[in-house]
């Protein structure tokens, strides 16, 4: 029994092998499986967090005009009046952070806050500027570093007269 085809079950176990490691066949599955698993899946999970943190900005974005629009209506007229400035009251910042709060429903749901980070009135040209910032930590995993964002708003301030 042990010389079935002009050699014995040992020596055609050893063919055998060396046949399946010269058959190049199954390197294929090998291929897509590395390419898959390594270069695919992250490129795509890059993609999902890509537009997550471009959705994100947009609406920092659209708390910041929202807030502007608030400070821009909260402007004193008084002072105005009296001195010919336009100053930001303590109120002009409430009512901004108010604003820039309700108008971040989407992240807020996930924890983030917008925060209203800077208030500036050009009196030149009637605009005021407010900057919203936050921290969008809580969106992504925990490789990622330290992502703040920061959007500027702008809004005319209405007519005022002396």
């Amino acid at each position: 029994f042990s010389d079935i085809g002009g050699g014995d079950i040992q020596a055609g176990g050893m063919v055998m092998k060396l046949m399946l490691l010269q058959d190049r066949r199954a390197y294929s599955l090998t291929f897509w499986t590395v390419f898959f698993g390594f270069i695919l899946i992250p490129i795509m999970a890059l993609g999902i967090e890509l537009g997550r943190y471009y959705y994100a900005r947009a609406e920092i974005a659209k708390a910041a005009d929202a807030a502007a629009l608030a400070a821009a209506a909260e402007i004193s007229q008084k002072v105005f009046e009296e001195t010919g400035d336009l100053q930001p009251t303590s109120r002009t910042w409430a009512n901004a952070q108010a604003f820039a709060s309700m108008n971040n429903g989407y992240l807020s749901q996930y924890g983030v806050n917008a925060v209203v980070t800077g208030i500036s009135v050009d009196a030149g040209e009637d605009t005021v500027l407010v900057l919203v910032s936050a921290n969008l930590d809580r969106l992504f995993p925990s490789v990622v570093p330290d992502v703040v964002v920061t959007e500027s708003g702008y809004a005319e301030i209405r007519a005022f007269s002396r």
